[in-house]
């Protein structure tokens, strides 16, 4: 009994040495450079907002919208479960796709302006620019 005491104690006499000897000496952290993180000069925007240096895909919007019109679809596709995960700002074939079926739920043309104005979301169909893209 004596002897299982003194092994114990001796184990927590030990407890602080091995702990200290798993603590790393060397505490400076090495990271990765950001992608962006380079030294390079960077872009600067357009004041009069026609471009945009950095490939922005609804600066200009997309399928005959304007850029907010074309997020505020992209974004209803999604949370309408329309088969279209992600808002891209791009009129790709997931949107395109996504569109035909949110199109045939609602039962309105085959467009991504009157997909928009069916869902209800604010934009009338004055808002709209009619165009002959699917």
């Amino acid at each position: 009994m004596k002897l299982r005491i003194l092994a114990v104690a001796a184990g927590f006499v030990m407890l602080p040495a091995i702990a200290g000897a798993q603590t790393p000496t060397d505490t400076t952290v090495k990271r990765a450079a950001a992608k962006d993180s380079s030294l390079e000069a960077k872009p600067v925007p357009p004041s009069d907002g026609t471009t945009c240096p950095w490939g922005c895909p609804t600066s200009s919007g997309a399928a005959g919208l304007t850029g907010p019109q074309f997020l505020a679809l992209q974004q209803e596709l999604r949370d309408r479960l329309c088969g279209l995960r992600h808002v891209t700002g791009r009129y790709d074939a997931a949107t395109r796709a996504a569109v035909r079926r949110c199109a045939a739920k609602l039962g309105v043309a085959n467009n991504p302006g009157a997909v928009l104005v069916a869902m209800d979301v604010g934009y009338g169909s004055g808002d709209i620019q009619t165009s002959g893209e699917e």
